[in-house]
């Protein structure tokens, strides 16, 4: 039956080729995973939201610091800051990208049992031990999706440039926060399309361009279902952040509000919110590359 199968490409993501897509199926044992196992995911994704948040905050502090030597409308002549600018941005993105990467991978892990040991508790298993074990390919596929992500939102400004001369900028200006984020949802649900080569490659038993060519192929019928679960975590994300951030600082009293610890408190609580609103998609993923576990009768009990 698997005579033809590709040396670099798993044998069960290849058998599920040939099989009808089931985006209702996906949904469905995403979010019953996702409910099952909660702890689980809270126990990889809280550690590296903390993490990349850190990576972009640091970038940002030395970006401001680098600014602040570069006097008004002189930036010309301070070549060597602004590329150095562009350089910090452009390494904390791809970091916290590439931390989210190790998220997914781990995420994968639990999902298709890669670990192997289910006598250790749910907050002392080592989820990350795949994702270590293929660093590099991880790495090189990291920089691939974030590079395809940028040049999405490349093109998605092109068309909110080009729809803003057309209509006119003052008429424009009114929708453009609504559109870049409209854009920015799109290219993700877009990208998403290459979420399951991460799962593929911590199984093992493939490159990182088969991978994502087989991510594409696996997406195919499911595309929707994807593109669902973006607009969740972007806006699940956002507003988990948001009201706790705010709905928590309404209830501290006034002496304690403005003070620097509690700020800091504030935005932990904000972005383990955040962090526990994410699962989903990268189970989607999961379960898309390992179809046996999709199509399985029962789900792994946590």
């Amino acid at each position: 039956m698997h005579r033809n199968v590709e040396p670099d490409y798993s044998i069960a993501p290849q058998a599920d080729l040939d099989a009808a897509p089931r985006p209702g199926l996906l949904l469905k044992k995403t979010y019953s995973l996702y409910q099952e196992q909660f702890r689980r995911w809270l126990a990889i994704t809280a550690p590296t939201s903390f993490m990349a948040a850190a990576v972009l905050w640091m970038a940002n502090r030395e970006v401001k610091a680098i600014l602040r030597t570069i006097p008004r409308g002189e930036a010309k002549y301070h070549i060597g800051g602004v590329i150095a600018t562009v350089a910090l941005r452009a390494g904390g993105y791809f970091i916290s990208w590439l931390i989210g990467c190790f998220a997914l991978a781990a995420v994968a892990t639990v999902v298709s049992d890669l670990d192997g040991n289910e006598t250790e508790a749910v907050w002392k298993r080592d989820s990350h031990q795949r994702a270590r074990e293929h660093f590099g390919a991880l790495a090189l596929a990291a920089l691939f999706t974030s590079c395809a992500f940028l040049a999405g939102l490349f093109v998605a400004a092109f068309v909110e440039f080009a729809a803003g001369r057309l209509v006119g900028w003052s008429r424009f200006s009114r929708f453009r926060y609504g559109a870049t984020l409209i854009g920015g949802v799109v290219v993700a649900g877009i990208v998403s399309w290459l979420g399951a080569a991460i799962p593929l490659i911590v199984r093992g038993n493939t490159t990182v361009w088969a991978a994502l060519k087989k991510s594409v192929e696996l997406s195919s019928g499911y595309e929707g279902v994807l593109f669902l679960l973006v607009v969740q975590t972007f806006a699940g994300s956002y507003l988990a952040w948001y009201a706790t951030y705010y709905g928590v600082r309404f209830l501290i009293p006034d002496s304690l509000r403005y003070t620097e610890w509690c700020g800091w408190v504030l935005y932990g609580v904000g972005l383990l919110a955040a962090a526990a609103v994410e699962p989903p998609i990268f189970i989607g993923f999961s379960l898309l590359a390992d179809p046996e576990q999709l199509n399985a009768s029962s789900l792994p009990n946590s």
